[in-house]
């Protein structure tokens, strides 16, 4: 297993990283261009900020340690044999960036044999720093944080990932259905435009519970979406596991996600089970 000492140099190259691929971001602000769409609808897109700000960070790495696999949302091709690999989103909220809004995201991510142990999210116009490692107490702009002590449903809020336009009709019939009982359940349902934000938001105490529905044909959100908020809500003391409450394991997420404070995550299961198919 790792050293403590060799996670904390590796959180802090990630949180330097970060910073300054967030300054690249907003340098192209008012000025972006569209280089990429994604989908027949051309709106999952991608900018000339989204490459700028992940080249700079694959650049970073390549130079700190060029022997580490790198996976990543817009460049193919950078995987090779190590045990450690890096998880890059290089901008989480391109739609967001585009239409200004301020709260979008670098995430960076790192794990050695498959088990993440470090990562990082930053909000550069709002200059907010999400950092956690390995068994380390997570931080927000460097203030140690940690779940809520909540354990009744009923005083809790979730927050729920809401379906994209590609989940089939007969899974969101069931997702439909799953919001009203949650309703019933629950003090608050709330929802982000970024599926990190919720599972921050469990982690720091500003919410008891997340949850994201994905399938064999519907994935939902990409591993660099996710992967530095679920090690942060571990790291504080809650809990990540699919809808079956297994740990979430190579990347899988065909089976949910659900987030809690440990405290109300049975209680979670015993909903999601609703919608397994």
């Amino acid at each position: 297993m790792l050293k403590n000492t060799q996670i904390v140099e590796f959180q802090l190259f990630a949180e330097r990283t970060v910073r300054s691929a967030g300054a690249i971001l907003k340098s192209f602000k008012e000025n972006y261009h569209i280089k990429k769409t994604k989908d027949r609808l051309l709106v999952d897109i991608a900018t000339d900020a989204d490459y700028a700000s992940e080249k700079f960070i694959i650049d970073q790495i390549k130079l700190h340690y060029p022997e580490h696999s790198i996976l990543t949302e817009e460049t193919p091709d950078l995987l090779q044999k190590s045990d450690f690999q890096w998880i890059i989103d290089p901008l989480d909220g391109t739609k967001e960036f585009i239409r200004h809004m301020p709260y979008y995201y670098v995430l960076l991510a790192l794990e050695y044999k498959g088990k993440l142990v470090c990562g990082v999210g930053y909000q550069p116009e709002v200059d907010r720093l999400f950092s956690s490692g390995y068994q380390k107490i997570p931080q927000v702009n460097g203030k140690d944080v940690t779940i809520s002590s909540q354990g009744d449903l009923s005083k809790s809020f979730v927050y729920l990932s809401l379906p994209k336009n590609q989940m089939p009709d007969d899974e969101l019939d069931h997702y439909v259905e799953f919001f009203k009982m949650l309703k019933k359940k629950v003090y608050r349902i709330r929802s982000s435009a970024w599926d990190v934000e919720g599972l921050y938001n469990v982690a720091f105490g500003a919410g008891e519970g997340f949850v994201t529905a994905t399938s064999k044909k519907h994935i939902g959100p990409k591993w660099w979406d996710i992967a530095p908020g679920m090690l942060m809500v571990e790291a504080a003391g809650g809990k990540v596991t699919d809808f079956h409450g297994n740990p979430i394991r190579k990347h899988d997420i065909s089976h949910g996600i659900i987030a809690s404070n440990g405290k109300i995550h049975e209680a979670l299961l015993n909903l999601c089970h609703y919608l397994i198919i």
